[in-house]
């Protein structure tokens, strides 16, 4: 038998006059899709302070809360929901092992900067996370458990102490 010990859930709550209101089912609501018709300020209010904001090695809600609001990917969840959807991809296909995805991204995207998004700024984002060697592979707390977890072992990773 199973005996659960823990339960986690989430609530929020919204001003009436607020548009684009949401709970995500996955904490992870969309600030950018909502507005408040009588002030050009929006304030949430949440259970703490993000721990940090390296968004890739964060693994708290109230961080990658935060990090929802910054970062963009290239798949996403619908508002409100959890169908996946494209984003900074337009589509991607998936060999039949599921072992590789080939994904084709959207153009014309710009970086805050003006820079454009292209295939190198993915690839630069993922050698980032799965390679311990690498010198911006450093993040919170150098663990990337995510990263970890959805794809296994990391390329040139420390030996395990033991």
């Amino acid at each position: 038998p199973m005996i659960p010990v823990a339960h986690g859930g989430s609530a929020v709550a919204y001003r009436a006059p607020i548009e684009g209101a949401q709970a995500s089912p996955l904490g992870n609501e969309s600030f950018a899709v909502m507005s408040d018709p009588d002030d050009d300020i929006f304030v949430w209010l949440q259970n703490a302070e993000p721990i940090g904001l390296y968004c890739a090695d964060e693994t708290d809600g109230e961080s990658l809360r935060a990090c929802e609001q910054t970062n963009e990917s290239l798949l996403a969840y619908e508002i409100g929901g959890t169908a996946v959807i494209p984003s900074l991809a337009e589509s991607y296909v998936a060999n039949e092992d599921a072992t590789e995805y080939t994904f084709t991204l959207r153009s014309g995207v710009l970086f805050h900067d003006g820079s454009t998004f292209d295939a190198n700024d993915v690839v630069a984002t993922w050698t980032v996370q799965w390679d311990a060697s690498n010198p911006l592979h450093v993040g919170n707390t150098g663990q990337f458990e995510y990263f970890g977890a959805l794809f296994g072992a990391f390329l040139n990773a420390p030996p395990a102490e033991g």
